[in-house]
Order: structure tokens, then C-alpha cells, then sequence
């Protein structure tokens, strides 16, 4: 089975058995919870070329060339954000728009302690 030019979001790959050694060119695997444990374990010698990992685990013994790995959560706000290595919200995901745009950058001090019911529009659009 060729795994480029596919997506496997939200999908769990633990079960597969071929791919070890495979290139992955393309492909998305996000996951909408940080540290997704999604490949097998002991799964070696697989490349992913401009692949589309936010929030998965990628085993030791694989390569990761010009990929998104971001990990992000919702938070109380609705929104994502970049987290950091202790799940602190850093960046509000789509920081683009407002380098683009010139607006204020959300800052992670502003997100509510509860969940608010509608999400919060950042981007004031």
C-alpha cells in the first residue's frame, strides 16, 4: 500500500504491518490531541517528505524532512494554540494572519481559566 499523497487524519496506523522503510511523501496524519501515539511501535527507516504530523509521536529510527510536527490544543478560549513541552499555551495556531494583517497577536495571558461556550474570535473578522 503507498502511503503518499493521502490523508489519515484522525486515524490510527498501529495495526499496519508494511511500513517500515517506506517513503511518505505528502501525506497528512494530524491528530487533534498532542502526543498521539499513531505509528506501530518499532516502526524503522520510514521518511516523511512534507508531511502533515501536528500532534504525532514519530518513533525513533525515522526521518522527518520539511513537516508540520506542531503540538496544539483547544483551549478555553476555542481556539487552538501552539503548546510547549508542558502543554502551556505559547501561539495562537493561525499566528499568520495576524503577522499579515498587522494586527495584535493574541497573547496566551488573555485565554479564559473556563471553557467558554462560543469560541472567541481572535481575528475580529
Amino acid at each position: 500500500m503507498t502511503y503518499s499523497h493521502k490523508d489519515f487524519t484522525s486515524q490510527t496506523l498501529i495495526e499496519r504491518t508494511d511500513l517500515n522503510g517506506q517513503f511518505i511523501r505528502g501525506s497528512c496524519f494530524s491528530q487533534q490531541v498532542p502526543d498521539s501515539v499513531i505509528f506501530p511501535e518499532g516502526m524503522t527507516g520510514v521518511t516523511f517528505l512534507n508531511c502533515n504530523l501536528e500532534n504525532c509521536v514519530i518513533p525513533e529510527g525515522n526521518t522527518v524532512i520539511d513537516c508540520e510536527t506542531r503540538r496544539y490544543a483547544v483551549q478555553n478560549d476555542g481556539n487552538g494554540w501552539e503548546i510547549d513541552e508542558n502543554n502551556v499555551p505559547t501561539t495562537v495556531v493561525d499566528y499568520l494572519h495576524f503577522f499579515k494583517t498587522g494586527k495584535k497577536m493574541p497573547n496566551p495571558a488573555d485565554i479564559p481559566n473556563k471553557k467558554v461556550s462560543e469560541r472567541v474570535n481572535l481575528r475580529g473578522d
